[in-house]
């Protein structure tokens, strides 16, 4: 796998940048796409590009420098995307939809097309798509468009995988349950102990995850090993659902 590019969006922390440590100690040249970086993610990628993924041309850019810099990108990992508020259906405003839709499933999009033909000119790609247990149930941390977009990832996905698999192109889909990401983590620390305690015994392991045990999952379905799995869903989640 040495020598392969790759690409992360939300790459400033999380899952994204728990990928991205991983790829880039196994040998991978990396290309970190976020908003803001600082100097101290120089240490986990080749290039660190800020950027707008939800804006095509911006994305069209980039991704043209990153091919002419490190090589065709054959790993594409969409990290970013999240929950923006936690308001009730009838308070949600059409730029509250928008806004989430933008993030979690027009940044896929426009990541994911800037990829494929250069994965098809070598017959060899993997693109890993970040949905959430939210899209495959429902979330206390969102609204419905948190989790409508999420489900309609996975929809994204499986599509995907099946124009793109003739062409020796993985495409497959994680779906984390609770896990302890910066923002997540620092959302964590301030619930009470009965709330905290409320939302564990709803996870039959008992515990959050660590977004190395995302990374790790993610980093599989990148490699070799998993040439096989195509348009799948893995649900990472402490068994919080079972499908």
């Amino acid at each position: 796998m040495k020598g392969h590019v790759a690409v992360v969006t939300g790459a400033a922390n999380g899952i994204g940048r728990a990928v991205a440590k991983k790829f880039r100690k196994n040998g991978y040249r990396v290309a970190l796409l976020d908003k803001k970086f600082s100097s101290k993610y120089s240490q986990d990628a080749s290039l660190c590009y800020e950027i707008d993924v939800t804006n095509s041309e911006q994305v069209r850019r980039v991704f043209q420098t990153i091919n002419s810099e490190l090589g065709d990108i054959d790993i594409l990992v969409n990290a970013v995307g999240g929950t923006l508020h936690t308001k009730s259906i009838e308070a949600i405003e059409d730029s509250d939809w928008n806004a989430t839709i933008d993030l979690n499933l027009r940044t896929v999009f426009n990541c994911t097309r800037e990829v494929i033909s250069g994965m098809k000119k070598h017959g060899w790609g993997r693109v890993v798509n970040i949905s959430a247990v939210a899209g495959r149930t429902s979330t206390f941390f969102g609204g419905v468009d948190f989790t409508a977009s999420k489900a309609a990832l996975i929809g994204f996905t499986r599509q995907c995988a099946f124009e793109l698999a003739p062409y020796g192109i993985t495409v497959n889909a994680v779906a984390p349950g609770l896990t302890l990401t910066e923002r997540v983590g620092a959302m964590w620390d301030e619930y009470s102990e009965e709330k905290r305690t409320s939302i564990l015994e709803q996870i039959p392991v008992g515990r959050p995850s660590t977004v190395e045990e995302q990374a790790d999952t993610i980093c599989f379905l990148c490699s070799e090993q998993a040439s096989y799995i195509c348009g799948s869903t893995l649900d990472i989640n402490g068994a919080m659902f079972v499908g």
